[in-house]
């Protein structure tokens, strides 16, 4: 199975013409799970889905009969500056009030922010800070009603390299959550990601989260279609799917 997966992204990555930066389930730039220093264009829109394992969800708040299950979420994004974006998430859920398991009778909402004080120079990498899951609720956190299931709080350096035609891009981040069931991600985590020379416009990437790794591809295709593809260590696959338009009629290849 490991190797089916393996085989699969391999594909993608060389049958696609195009690829731009990678995209969160958040609906925001950055990495897979970990957040980074990167920015979408200016004038970049999405509205997307994605699908996420029961790993890649906390271990609270999304369990149906005991046990955890896997889901999707949709979302709109926007980014009206070069240095700031913001997305509005929703997260499918099931209750008790179920008929079939496969129904989700909830959601969780969510709204995502991030700025970027500071791009990236020849000497010194991008800096960015964001929150994912903020709003007044994350003002009362100590209310019953108040979930905050994906809520947290962070600040990311990038740095791009080169030579030999080939780009890498170093990600350091650090990260906290503010329910406990999420604290396997607190702290430092970071990634990698390589753009060859030979087809710059793909992109692969590899990353820690603070707890496990992960290894994944994306891929814009005919400047519209954007797909992600990444998988958890090597068990848990988790796949998206958007459609990208820039409201400002500019056109990028990457």
């Amino acid at each position: 199975m490991k190797r089916i997966v393996l085989y699969v992204m391999l594909a993608v990555w060389w049958l696609v013409p195009a690829t731009g930066y990678a995209q969160q389930y958040t609906g925001l730039s950055g990495l897979l799970h970990v957040p980074s220093a990167e920015m979408n264009h200016e004038g970049d829109a999405f509205m997307g889905l994605h699908f996420l394992n029961k790993a890649m969800t906390p271990d609270t708040g999304f369990l149906f009969n005991g046990q955890k299950y896997d889901t999707y979420d949709y979302y709109i994004s926007l980014t009206p500056f070069r240095w700031i974006e913001f997305s509005y998430v929703c997260t499918k859920r099931k209750s008790a009030a179920n008929e079939e398991l496969w129904r989700y009778h909830r959601k969780d909402r969510s709204v995502s922010l991030k700025i970027r004080p500071l791009e990236e120079g020849k000497y010194y990498p991008a800096v960015a800070f964001g929150c994912n899951d903020f709003g007044t609720s994350a003002f009362n956190k100590n209310r019953s009603d108040v979930q905050l299931y994906f809520f947290n709080y962070y600040v990311a350096a990038t740095k791009h390299f080169e030579f030999g035609g080939n780009e890498v891009g170093v990600t350091l981040a650090y990260r906290h959550f503010l329910r406990g069931y999420n604290a396997k991600w607190n702290g430092v985590v970071g990634g990698v990601t390589f753009r060859p020379s030979f087809f710059p416009q793909a992109r692969a990437i590899v990353e820690y989260t603070g707890n496990e790794v992960l290894v994944g591809l994306d891929a814009l295709l005919w400047r519209h279609l954007r797909v992600q593809a990444s998988v958890k260590d090597f068990k848990y696959v988790n796949v998206g799917l958007c459609f990208q338009v820039n409201l400002l009629g500019e056109k990028y290849v990457y």
